[in-house]
């Protein structure tokens, strides 16, 4: 059994995260660290930053 830890919880590290939970068995541990106590996972907030939204 291996535990994987993804550190930032942003887009890159959530997407990575579902990724290997899709590719590895269920005795596997994935976990992702965040900076931050709170976590806001919006998917539309990518496009603020271009502008877009």
């Amino acid at each position: 059994m291996s535990k994987i830890v993804i550190l930032g919880a942003g887009i890159a590290g959530q997407t990575a995260a579902a990724h290997l939970r899709q590719k590895l068995s269920k005795n596997h541990d994935v976990l992702v660290v965040s900076p931050n106590r709170n976590y806001q996972w919006v998917p539309s907030n990518i496009w603020v930053g271009i502008r877009r939204m």
